[in-house]
């Protein structure tokens, strides 16, 4: 067991922190491209997205918190239909950008990968910048 518990609200929170700079270097990135080909107008789509998979990663993580000292199949058949539900939501509501226009669909869907890509990096940076499971071997007494 782990020396030290942390929450999943605990393990985001620190991922967010670690690459929060990062999140504002790639938007300021993306608001100059699109403004150097007068596409402005896109960038509310593209802060869909970063709502989007934000919205993806807390529910993961909610969901895997939710599913701590279930059974197996328990478990399993929760994370399956959270899944479900999750892959549904942004496919309907990437259906509805695509209904709009295709650049639309393409900037939620660049929005969408860019935080869901740099929110993953973070949650690995703080896997490995913090002690909170590589105390397993510790022997204590």
């Amino acid at each position: 067991m782990c020396r030290k518990f942390w929450n999943m609200r605990e393990i985001l929170l620190t991922s967010i922190k670690n690459v929060k700079k990062v999140f504002a270097v790639m938007t300021f990135a993306i608001i100059i491209n699109l403004t150097a080909v007068n596409h402005l107008e896109l960038f509310p789509a593209i802060l869909v997205g970063y709502v989007l998979a934000a919205f993806y990663i807390i529910s993961t993580a909610a969901r895997l918190s939710s599913v701590i000292g279930l059974t197996t199949e328990k478990a399993k058949r929760r994370m399956l239909i959270g899944l479900i539900l999750r892959i549904a939501m942004i496919s309907i509501v990437l259906f509805a950008g695509l209904k709009i226009s295709e650049m639309i669909f393409f900037s939620m869907v660049t929005g969408f990968f860019t935080f869901y890509v740099i929110a993953h990096l973070g949650l690995i940076i703080t896997s490995y910048k913090n002690s909170y499971h590589n105390n397993d071997d510790v022997n204590e007494k």
